[in-house]
């Protein structure tokens, strides 16, 4: 299995908004556009990635780089390619990623109606972090 991690270009954009689009309506059933889409193609501090397998656009994550760390604002594999190992090696590409940036940590914030999330996050090295409000996890690189 290929699995690659690619910096979304501007001309990859109409296919990440659809990845994104699709995850959201599966996830909640939004059908509204996402409010920090545009950003991620004209703020330095927010990163858009493509989850490719062999050669296939399957996936994506949107990382927002914080002061003092990676924090994943979205994090998506294509229903028909989960539980294929696709999803952890798509967050060993990231972490590699965010070590070669010298970010100390990643992060992922975990919706409550999202059941298979944290279990997910923990699996891949993830651990969660006192937090009042949300779960939040973090791995440390």
């Amino acid at each position: 299995m290929n699995v690659r991690l690619r910096a979304a270009e501007p001309e990859d954009r109409e296919q990440l908004a659809r990845l994104l689009a699709e995850y959201l309506f599966e996830f909640d059933g939004r059908t509204e556009p996402y409010p920090f889409f545009d950003a991620y193609w004209t703020e330095p501090d927010r990163l858009p990635f493509l989850v490719e397998l062999d050669g296939d656009a399957i996936g994506l994550i949107l990382i927002r780089v914080m002061s003092d760390g990676w924090s994943i604002a979205e994090f998506a594999v294509v229903p028909a390619r989960r539980r294929l190992g696709v999803g952890r090696a798509a967050v060993e590409a990231l972490a590699e990623r965010a070590r070669e940036a010298e970010a100390p940590y990643l992060e992922a914030k975990v919706n409550p109606n999202n059941l298979e999330a944290l279990p997910f996050w923990l699996a891949v090295g993830f651990h969660e972090v006192p937090s009042p409000d949300v779960t939040v996890t973090r791995r440390y690189l």
